[in-house]
């Protein structure tokens, strides 16, 4: 897999050093850290704020998808804008950084051309304005993925952002933004993600069946819930008190990860969701500690539709992001000499389903930046998910969590 990524320091302007930009003279070919744990810490951190333990709703969303589009963010920022997106991010410096967002880029595309087993597609787009002077070495990083746009045709724009992601989705998230949504637009920095597996081993439809899922002790509701006794691999850990369950995506390069609490209840949830890490999930979900067993699964057939906007600026602010959203401290002039253009909008939609056949799962994200002024075969091992659990969806070789969610409560079945 071959690099192209540069450093050049310019000369100062205004009296400031301008930060580093990025050209393509010369060829890394270097092997990228696929230690991951710092992005997963980040999706944890976001998890954590956006669905606290507490919350009774259910939740999903695409820590990947949201970490792609702040570093693109983070790829146009200096100062102390940047310094705040590298320690929420968990990254190194911008050029290592593009390394690796390069890398990671190449290699799901390599990986779906030479696969059919299953679908992972991650698009990125900036939607920029005309007038907006932006240098010629941010064009040149993200390449085809440059659109220079007129906001102040906002229904043309509008339209090309929301087609742009629908197309990406397969069709799951048709809209992202509104007209309202640009009306103040000058960059629209979009990421779009899909993916679609078939279990490695498939529930059967006619073991559905009716049964009862405890949003806690006292509350109950009838689910559709799937049913199927296999040799999956299965353990427990301490170090996050939970039941860990693999269940394989055909192909084995994708796994969804069940994570039941050990204790049940609240404050068993909460004790569970509190031990979520990179190096803990690293631990947990390792081939190596993780068993074949029989076991008696128990998994709700489920849909969800998420939309997250107006929460993201005080979860953010929570994880040190604070500069980009003030525009006399914001810092974007790696983008170019800008001037008071802040991010106002964070909008992040998921879709998933889960059936007996496998997985559909979706999400888009949206930075909307404007401009302000100011032997004996062994009893099977139970893991019924009646209760609250988490869930995730995560790449087998980079161990990225690619989507993540908790079910606490029933939802419609899906048609």
């Amino acid at each position: 897999m071959r690099l192209l990524v540069a450093m050049a320091v310019t000369a100062a302007v205004l009296g400031l050093v301008r930060p580093q930009c990025f050209s393509e003279q010369d060829d890394f070919s270097v092997k990228v850290n696929t230690d991951l744990s710092g992005i997963t810490d980040f999706g944890f951190e976001l998890y954590r704020q956006l669905a606290p333990p507490q919350s009774p709703e259910n939740f999903f969303f695409s820590p990947y998808s949201i970490w792609t589009a702040f570093t693109l963010a983070y790829f146009g920022s200096g100062g102390e804008t940047a310094a705040q997106l590298q320690r929420a991010l968990r990254v190194d410096d911008q050029v290592a950084t593009l390394k690796l967002w390069r890398a990671l880029e190449a290699m799901y595309r390599t990986r779906q051309q030479n696969t059919t087993a299953y679908s992972f597609n991650i698009a990125n787009r900036a939607y920029i304005d005309k007038n907006l002077p932006i240098r010629d070495c941010i064009t040149n990083l993200l390449h085809s993925g440059v659109d220079r746009v007129q906001f102040s045709k906002v229904g043309f724009v509008t339209q090309e952002i929301n087609n742009f992601v629908s197309v990406a989705t397969k069709g799951r998230i048709s809209k992202i933004v509104s007209v309202a949504d640009l009306a103040d637009a000058i960059m629209v920095l979009v990421n779009a993600a899909y993916f679609k597996g078939t279990w490695q081993y498939q529930f059967k439809p006619s073991n559905t069946f009716p049964e009862p899922f405890f949003a806690t002790s006292q509350n109950s509701d009838l689910v559709p819930m799937m049913h199927q006794t296999a040799s999956f691999r299965y353990n427990e850990f301490s170090e996050i008190a939970a039941k860990v369950l693999e269940l394989p995506y055909t192909g084995d390069a994708m796994s969804m990860f069940v994570f039941l609490p050990s204790e049940e209840g609240p404050r068993g949830f909460a004790n569970m969701v509190a031990r979520l890490s990179g190096n803990n999930l690293r631990a947990a979900t390792h081939k190596g500690n993780l068993s074949f067993r029989m076991v008696d699964v128990k998994l709700p057939k489920f849909k969800m539709e998420v939309e997250v906007r107006d929460e993201f600026k005080p979860v953010l602010h929570n994880m040190g992001i604070t500069d980009i959203f003030n525009s006399e401290k914001v810092d974007l002039t790696t983008f170019g000499p800008l001037r008071n253009v802040t991010l106002e909008k964070v909008i992040h939609k998921a879709f998933v389903e889960v059936n007996e056949e496998g997985t559909e799962a979706a999400a888009a994200t949206a930075l909307i930046f404007a401009t302000r002024s100011g032997g004996a075969r062994p009893l099977p091992v139970e893991f019924h998910c009646n209760r609250p659990f988490v869930f995730l969806i995560r790449d087998n070789d980079t161990h990225t969590v690619l989507f993540m969610g908790s079910y606490k409560k029933p939802v419609k079945a899906s048609s």
